[in-house]
């Protein structure tokens, strides 16, 4: 039994011991192969430190769920090292959920935040993204922006959202409007970590990783000041 293939994960499908090979810096399948890739994910357990410590100011009607968002920031970072030591199927898996949950349970609490969308909408919206993005993962082919594909519809919703925002003159709109530019710079870094790998051999992933994280920072701190439930009084249509 090894770190890379436990014997439990194996029982249940071999497949997901299979070594994953996608990012610049990996050259071999050694733990230490990606040390920059690994360590640069301190940034999200920065940005969790850095949420925690904010969200007492938090609204009391978000601030359980600020603390929440908090230390899913920190499960986005510890699932991510241990993909990028351990570079397989499962440990995959550990990357992605983490990712998956908190873009999902913030939108949950923003649909009632700024919009206030009620819950049998929400539900429907979120399952309606949900099926987008997971069709993207499975219909487009793996070299298509690198695997990156199904951050596409989280990269049109973020468009919508700040127009809907600015429409609106919401409070929160110049906030969403900097969260979405940091994401779609995180999103560069993640494409270019390949087409750049022969000039740059570090690739540029790990810059995913700060930027994603900084934007994960800006979300939680856009919940912490415009956090309510629900905010419809905070939004008006402009004139």
């Amino acid at each position: 039994m090894t770190l890379a293939c436990p014997e439990f994960v194996a029982s249940l499908d071999p497949g997901l011991c299979r070594a994953v090979d996608i990012y610049c810096e990996r050259t071999s399948e050694a733990f230490d192969a990606e040390p920059i890739n690994a360590l640069s994910n301190i940034a999200f357990l920065i940005a969790a430190v850095l949420a925690w410590r904010l969200h007492p100011r938090a609204n009391p009607a978000a601030a359980r769920a600020v603390a929440v968002l908090s230390v899913m920031a920190a499960s986005i970072g510890i699932g991510s090292f241990l993909f990028h030591i351990v570079a397989t199927r499962w440990a995959e898996w550990a990357d992605v959920v983490p990712i998956v949950a908190f873009m999902l349970t913030y939108m949950w609490l923003a649909m009632r935040w700024l919009f206030g969308i009620g819950a049998w909408l929400r539900l429907v919206l979120i399952s309606g993204f949900s099926f987008l993005t997971l069709g993207m993962e499975w219909s487009v082919p793996p070299w298509v922006l690198w695997g990156g594909a199904y951050y596409i519809p989280a990269l049109l919703l973020l468009a919508g959202v700040v127009i809907a925002l600015h429409r609106r003159c919401h409070p929160a709109a110049d906030a969403m409007t900097k969260a979405a530019g940091v994401f779609f710079l995180a999103f560069i870094m993640r494409s270019l970590d390949t087409p750049l790998c022969d000039a740059l051999p570090t690739g540029t992933h790990f810059l995913w990783h700060v930027f994603d994280a900084t934007f994960v920072y800006l979300l939680i701190r856009l919940a912490i000041l415009y956090g309510a439930a629900p905010a419809r009084a905070t939004a008006v249509t402009c004139q």
